[in-house]
């Protein structure tokens, strides 16, 4: 099966042909040698090189990028010595920039005599998805070519091409409503085009055959960043994992590399599709002990999994709310307010001295974390014990339950996290009145004066 698609493959490789500057010819003689020993068989080492690159092209590991993707020797410095690897392309590793990039292949010695040193090659060493590697010299082949690598650019996308660029600023057609979050990672599709040809900085950018280019322009949150809630050090069981975005095309799941992506801003995604067309869609995975898939197809933005309600819900209020109430501890009297709202599936809660994850008990639950902040009270760590004292209150009535708080030392929680159905639109906040035992005040009231405060969940 794999000699089949090594075959097909290396066909492949064989037919593109490409529109960078031709390598220069040497006129004379190709010496090849490694530590001072002619490489024997050398073509046919190319060659065998060329089968693993033909294998990567085939899965969709690597893209073709315009010239023919052939494998060479690199020059290490001294005039004939070349590095111990064959170096493959040019040929564009999904996720990376839109550039030339190279694939590695050892060559491992079996044999080394007075006619020279015998090779083997070994598996190619493709570069993961958004990683790059880079020839460590001049490149030469037998037959005498030669070519500098960093002159060798991306002129034609080929099935699985795939680039995360820096978006800028270039029109595209907008896009309304085509999203998909969790609690770490937010990601917004705002732009997508179809475009004959794509400028980049190495030139005009067009596909080959039998595929067409597309653009995204995606806006991105990582909240594992932008939150603090989830700058943590020390976490009981399942410490948050970097979920996994990926754009889906017919045939290929390309992961879009989380180091590609920035904290808080756009990104644009160039890649190409099948000419006979198919469902494109961007996935999210939520790793972890609660783990959980999700696919919303672009640029529609129709879902395309059974998605919490939570999740299709904005994680926050584009502004933070300024509910207050009074509020006395003992002989003091200040106030405590909300400050902040996070509303989804998963919160960071504190768990001893360390923290751990909660998810919501059902998928039509959600976990609203209320932010608080004190004024003009005593600061004494008494969060732990106040808590409970802090109400969180749904349209019917009820009481919703609390599912953890975190702490800072404070007389109350720095945050309190209570699960309420997902549709939830507004909550009431008040402190009930009760006697406890505080560290250096005693035994004190505490209470809230005063009705408890509206907070709207209207976003």
């Amino acid at each position: 099966m794999r000699h089949a698609l090594l075959v097909a493959g290396l066909a492949l490789v064989a037919a593109v042909a490409g529109c960078s500057t031709p390598p220069a010819r040497s006129a004379e003689q190709v010496k090849l040698t490694i530590k001072g020993q002619p490489v024997l068989d050398a073509q046919a080492l190319q060659a065998q090189a060329e089968s693993e690159l033909s294998y990567a092209l085939n899965f969709g590991l690597v893209a073709r990028a315009g010239r023919t993707a052939s494998c060479w020797f690199a020059r290490t410095g001294a005039e004939s010595e070349v590095d111990t690897r064959l170096w493959c392309g040019p040929v564009q590793v999904p996720g990376t920039a839109a550039a030339g990039d190279w694939v590695p292949v050892p060559m491992k010695e079996v044999e080394r005599s007075e006619a020279g040193v015998r090779l083997v090659v070994e598996p190619a060493q493709v570069p993961e998805q958004g990683s790059r590697s880079t020839p460590v010299g001049k490149l030469v082949r037998t037959d005498g070519l030669e070519a500098d690598p960093a002159k060798e650019g991306v002129s034609q996308a080929g099935p699985d091409f795939l680039a995360v660029l820096p978006d800028d600023g270039r029109p595209l057609d907008p896009v309304p409503d085509a999203w998909i979050r969790d609690d770490q990672l937010e990601v917004r599709v705002t732009g997508y085009g179809r475009p004959e040809s794509w400028r980049t900085e190495q030139g005009d950018l067009t596909a080959e055959h039998g595929v067409r280019l597309r653009v995204l322009r995606l806006e991105v949150d990582k909240h594992t960043e932008t939150d603090p809630a989830f700058g943590q050090s020390q976490w009981h069981g399942w410490q948050p994992q970097r979920p996994e975005l990926a754009l889906e095309l017919p045939g290929r799941h390309h992961p879009l590399p989380g180091d590609r992506l920035p904290a808080s801003g756009s990104v644009l995604v160039v890649y190409t599709v099948p000419e006979s067309g198919g469902t494109e869609a961007l996935s999210l995975a939520t790793v972890g002990a609660k783990s959980l898939e999700q696919r919303v197809e672009v640029p529609s933005g129709k879902a395309l999994t059974d998605i919490p309600p939570a999740l299709r819900r904005a994680h926050s209020p584009e502004r933070p709310p300024t509910a207050r109430q009074q509020v006395r501890v003992g002989d003091k009297t200040g106030s405590l307010g909300v400050s902040g709202l996070r509303l989804g599936r998963q919160r960071p809660v504190s768990y001893g001295a360390q923290y751990e994850l909660v998810t919501a008990s059902q998928p039509d639950r959600a976990l609203l974390e209320l932010r608080l902040e004190g004024r003009d009270l005593p600061r004494v760590a008494g969060a732990a014990i106040t808590q409970d004292l802090v109400a969180v209150t749904l349209p019917d009535g009820q009481r919703a339950p609390l599912v953890g708080a975190r702490y800072d030392g404070d007389t109350f929680p720095v945050a309190v996290v209570v699960e309420v159905p997902a549709d939830t639109r507004s909550v009431t906040v008040g402190v009930t009145g009760a006697t406890v035992a505080l560290p250096q005040l005693g035994t004190v009231p505490v209470a809230g004066e005063g009705s408890p405060v509206a907070v709207p969940l209207d976003f």
